[in-house]
């Protein structure tokens, strides 16, 4: 099931933004090191090299992460023994968070309810944890497990620009001071313009992905206008939001795990039952993998915080098996 989600996204036409982020960034990055970089070096002193070459391979391995890397696309569930029960699930499920209402919506793809903050990539055809969006020029989306690799790409690729763009002006500056001609510096004029127009849409990507992060928001909230009222259940403050985002713990991966298929829903459940579980995935042996959320609240399903985001691993014994499953405690009232 891995090998056919992944393919779903891969397609000629789709490939094309990403060729062209690397023949710019690496003919560029290229032309500059060989004609302007050397004579720089030798002008003034090593460290350009190596304040160049630094933010050269920070940019290079973090475009590698972020376009290798899964995003966090969770497995699809089984065909359901009981396609008539699917059918008639409710569209959304409504769960609340903080004292916030956030609406957890039925997938028909993937059969089951997207956890909060999960969507489903029309490119992909994938359900991603913590979705942001969907970035053609690294051809993957961006989600939970490679947001940071994104945001560090971004940013480094700004700094790189930067320092690119004026070094360059350094350059031509000194060139002209010799007597140098068009003809002879030539490349820098090229690499200028390249590095010009790319920096205003880099620059301006860096500077909203950190008012985000900051915000502890994702693209896909801030443009469909999620908590526009300024109400986050998901914000923990600038400093935690920024460790969470960047460096916190990546949950284990979902993909190439092997699930049983989904049991028969028990009578009560969703609608007046204790408990309701929507199992997805697909079978194999290693940990029970869920995400609860409980009551604290009379009348309604609620949870307490944000920890539910985080994926619970529970041994089962015996057998080991692996499986994920949102499970939802309905409070009775008094």
């Amino acid at each position: 099931m891995e090998r056919r989600q992944r393919r779903s996204r891969k397609c000629g036409s789709q490939q094309v933004p990403i060729v062209i982020a690397l023949i710019l960034l690496t003919g560029t990055t290229a032309v500059y090191f060989g004609f302007v970089c050397p004579y720089l070096v030798e002008e003034y002193h090593f460290a350009i090299a190596i304040v160049n070459g630094v933010l050269t391979l920070t940019v290079h391995l973090m475009f590698a992460r972020a376009t290798f890397t899964d995003p966090g696309v969770y497995p699809r569930a089984p065909e359901s023994e009981d396609e008539e029960n699917d059918l008639r699930q409710p569209l959304y499920r409504n769960i609340e968070i903080k004292g916030i209402t956030v609406k957890m919506k039925w997938c028909e793809t993937c059969r089951f309810y997207r956890p909060p903050r999960c969507s489903h990539c029309s490119v992909c055809n994938n359900c991603v944890e913590v979705f942001d969006h969907h970035c053609p020029w690294v051809d993957n989306c961006i989600g939970k497990k490679n947001y940071r690799y994104f945001f560090f790409f971004v940013t480094s690729l700004s700094l790189h620009i930067l320092t690119v763009i004026a070094f360059t002006i350094l350059f031509v500056v000194k060139k002209k001071g010799e007597g140098e001609g068009m003809v002879q510096i030539l490349p820098a004029i090229i690499i200028l313009a390249i590095a010009g127009l790319a920096s205003f849409p880099v620059l301006g990507l860096s500077i909203f992905h950190i008012g985000l992060v900051a915000l502890g928001r994702t693209t896909n909230e801030q443009v469909t206008g999620k908590f526009g009222s300024g109400h986050n259940p998901f914000d923990l403050g600038c400093y935690q939001n920024c460790c969470t985002a960047l460096f916190g713990p990546l949950p284990p991966r979902y993909l190439g795990y092997k699930m049983p298929k989904r049991k028969k829903k028990k009578k009560g459940s969703p609608y007046g039952g204790d408990e309701e579980t929507v199992h997805n995935g697909e079978p194999l042996h290693t940990q029970h993998i869920r995400i609860e959320m409980e009551p604290i609240a009379a009348g309604g399903d609620s949870i307490s915080d944000t920890k539910f985001i985080n994926i619970v691993l529970a041994q089962s014994q015996p057998p080991l098996h692996y499986s994920l499953s949102f499970t939802i405690h309905h409070h009775q009232p008094h």
